[in-house]
């Protein structure tokens, strides 16, 4: 099966190591690139020690697929912030809200 086709109508829980390399390949030419779309929306950089994942614009309970049209990276924050919730407005993720520590 070619890449393109591959997951159209899976509706299967998938890790991204499940996924073949050239689907994910996909996205990331797709997207431009492998970051957070959330967080690109939101003029931020994502932090190297926050992990990406893929996420689902259409969630696999709302009848979502893993089709390579209906997935994008996203970092953890708003990939388990937004649940199966569809995609709105992005919000900041928790490690944007953290303040540093401001030195005495």
């Amino acid at each position: 099966m070619s890449p393109r086709q591959w997951g159209k109508g899976d509706r299967r829980r998938l890790s991204a190591r499940d996924y073949p390399p050239a689907v994910l390949a996909l996205v990331d030419d797709r997207q431009g690139g492998r970051f957070c779309v959330e967080c690109r929306a939101l003029g931020i950089v994502t932090p190297a020690d926050e992990p990406l994942q893929i996420d689902h614009k259409q969630p696999l309970s709302e009848g979502g697929d893993n089709h390579h049209l209906n997935l994008q990276w996203t970092c953890r924050a708003h990939n388990c912030g937004r649940g199966a919730r569809p995609i709105g407005a992005p919000r900041r993720p928790t490690w944007a809200r953290r303040r540093p520590r401001e030195e005495p």
